[in-house]
């Protein structure tokens, strides 16, 4: 009967650990473990980075832990993240450019000498191409936050967005008659609404009020619309080539506006960072449906996962199996 039991308790075993069941070595997410081998290559880099920078591994630890398990907390998050991106990023064929990590390892060297980046990677068994590639999931990890972001985001918002911040995308070419008064504006508008580009010159050479506009005849260049202050740059936007503003007031006086160009940068090349305001508080939110749709199992010992930040957390004193300090891989 004994051996009956004990044979039914194997099978048992066998049997949650083909279903997945089993408890990770250290984490696992969905389908994919991060295994004691990895996180051991994870604590490597980041303690080569902190030497570096003179900082403890993983940032301060919190009352009651050592300054190991709190790196080991800061790597397992980073793998973790990793892992709830990963697949993400492969489907929708998201990755960095080529000479993204590289560039991104060369300012570090430039930061702080390549020979005191060698001695830190050494120290820790580490090399380059160890760096370049966490340089090449950190770059791939933010583009995937924009990704999420812009696709979570409503367009509409995001154009809306574009329309109030109009001024940040144009850049304007204008002319400009300055006055004292609103009654020489009204005057001097009169005698330009209908002139060309070479006789509001030169009206403005004999008129305006500006220093140096006898030289300039009020030719102004191109500049981004803010520049200017936000009365005149709202005005100049609202032209068209060749067009002339009524009278419009700002702290310099009054002034009439020839639109000589303006070019605007359109939505599409500036969607990414309009998305940015928003790209926190939506990344976050997908990592926690993350954790939901693919599962996420830390080793209590370890710590315990927090879905709401996508990270590990210390574990307490009521966790029963978290007692155990987190030891250092």
């Amino acid at each position: 009967m004994t051996v009956l039991r004990s044979a039914h308790a194997l099978l048992l075993v066998l049997a949650l650990s083909a279903c997945g069941l089993s408890r990770p070595e250290v984490a696992r997410v969905g389908h994919r473990d991060v295994e004691d081998a990895d996180l051991r290559h994870a604590v490597a880099l980041q303690q080569a980075l902190a030497d570096l920078q003179g900082v403890p591994c993983g940032g301060e630890a919190v009352a009651g832990e050592s300054e190991g398990a709190a790196c080991n907390r800061a790597a397992l998050s980073g793998e973790l993240l990793w892992l709830a991106v990963v697949g993400y990023a492969d489907a929708n064929s998201i990755a960095p450019a080529a000479t993204g990590a590289e560039e991104a390892v060369s300012q570090l060297e430039a930061q702080f000498g390549a020979d005191a980046v060698n001695q830190a990677l050494e120290a820790h068994d580490v090399t380059r191409d160890d760096l370049l590639e966490l340089g090449r999931r950190i770059l791939t990890l933010r583009a995937v936050r924009t990704a999420v972001a812009e696709d979570r985001v409503e367009i509409s918002e995001l154009r809306a967005q574009y329309e109030q911040r109009a001024l940040e995308f144009t850049i304007v070419q204008v002319n400009h008659i300055l006055v004292e008064t609103k009654e020489e504006a009204e005057s001097v508008y009169r005698r330009v609404r209908d002139a060309t580009e070479a006789q509001f010159v030169e009206l403005a050479r004999t008129v305006s009020t500006e220093p140096r506009a006898a030289e300039t005849g009020g030719k102004l260049g191109s500049a981004p619309a803010t520049q200017y202050a936000p009365e005149f740059a709202n005005a100049a936007v609202a032209l068209e080539p060749s067009e002339i503003s009524r009278p419009v007031r700002t702290q310099f006086g009054w002034h009439v506006i020839y639109l000589v160009d303006k070019e605007v940068t359109p939505f599409a090349e500036v969607k990414a960072g309009l998305v940015e305001p928003f790209a926190d508080r939506e990344f976050q939110g997908w990592l926690k449906d993350r954790a939901e749709q693919l599962g996420v199992d830390v080793n209590p010992r370890f710590g315990r996962f927090a879905p709401d930040t996508f990270s590990v957390e210390p574990a307490r004193s009521t966790d029963p199996e978290g007692d155990a300090a987190s030891p250092s891989p």
